[in-house]
């Protein structure tokens, strides 16, 4: 399953995120202070615990670490199977994705992960997604 039936809202700490969502980019933090580069959603760096910071765009690709395939989804409107995976991205922050493939498909460690934009409902912002590359592509 691809579709994501439930509505992401934005808020205005969010916002900035969502408008390089839908453009189709991935938006993280990086320190102001010490330079780390952290997830969109992290308030503080973890390394300084500084809350000063700017944005960059990941370069498009990451690392899958991990996945499992949801059967029964704790929201109501939302059915499974789906796929969902911790993406390390090439800046270093790890994040979780649902990524946009059949269930059975044949993941392993260490697989590239494209970003992509996809829906949420009808009016809801889009969210940034996973799409694992096959091994023969490059």
């Amino acid at each position: 399953m691809t579709d994501f039936p439930t509505p992401v809202r934005s808020t205005h700490d969010s916002a900035e995120f969502f408008d390089a969502a839908r453009q189709g980019r991935l938006l993280l933090r990086r320190c102001s202070a010490c330079g780390t580069v952290r997830a969109p959603h992290a308030p503080v760096c973890p390394a300084c615990h500084e809350s000063v910071h700017s944005t960059l765009d990941a370069d498009g690709t990451g690392t899958l670490v991990s996945w499992s395939v949801v059967h029964r989804s704790p929201l109501p409107d939302v059915t499974g199977p789906y796929v969902v995976g911790v993406v390390e991205t090439r800046e270093g922050p790890w994040l979780p994705l649902r990524l946009l493939c059949a269930e059975d498909t044949t993941l392993h460690a260490g697989q590239r992960v494209s970003y992509t934009s996809a829906p949420t409902g009808e009016d809801g912002e889009p969210i940034i997604a996973g799409v694992p590359i096959a091994a023969n592509q490059h």
